[in-house]
């Protein structure tokens, strides 16, 4: 949690003004095409609640989800954890977790218990100033999994807090995206 530090008590999140977080070897861009593409609405996360809700965790189905493949794209970079048992196991925590939200909700004190966490700024501009048309806005830190679960049973916030880079500018950027330089 070092990375960054907390600037709010629990507030309502908009979810509509959220983006998934952005890590460029593991999310490249040809695998999130058109406008906003980061924007939790459009994601992965969200699309594949959607799959679930209408076919089941039918896991030849799931598969062929953008979801299934980014997670297996990571494990093809040397993310050894992402094995297909392991991602099979992740759907089914995600499942579990919009399940729970769905049955329970997510009240104002189970968010002060393990909040949303949200930048008000993301990460690439702050740490690696890095400017881009796609990066704009909020970004989701921790908490994709319940913001995703939220946004698939139609609510417009969730409690959560806004958080700031703790290091802005540490990390100068090279715009092969692979060679990022720690500044002493």
């Amino acid at each position: 949690m070092s990375e960054i530090k907390v600037i709010s008590g629990i507030v309502d999140i908009p979810l509509n003004k959220l983006h998934h977080q952005y890590i460029a070897k593991c999310t490249p861009l040809e695998m999130y095409p058109g406008e906003d593409p980061m924007h939790v609405m459009k994601s992965y996360h969200v699309k594949l609640l959607n799959t679930i809700i209408k076919h089941g965790l039918n896991k030849k189905r799931l598969i062929k989800t953008g979801y299934w493949q980014e997670r297996r794209h990571r494990y093809n970079i040397g993310m050894i954890k992402w094995t297909d048992s392991e991602v099979w196991k992740h759907i089914k925590r995600r499942w579990d977790t919009y399940c729970s939200l769905k049955k329970y909700g997510y009240d104002k004190k189970k968010g002060d218990r393990k909040p949303v966490l949200v930048l008000k700024q993301p990460l690439w501009e702050t740490r690696f100033n890095w400017e881009s048309g796609f990066l704009q806005g909020m970004e989701c830190y921790d908490g994709m999994g319940r913001i995703s679960s939220a946004i698939v049973l139609g609510w417009k916030t969730i409690p959560g807090r806004y958080c700031e880079d703790a290091k802005p500018g540490a990390c100068e950027f090279d715009k092969g995206l692979n060679k990022i330089k720690r500044i002493k």
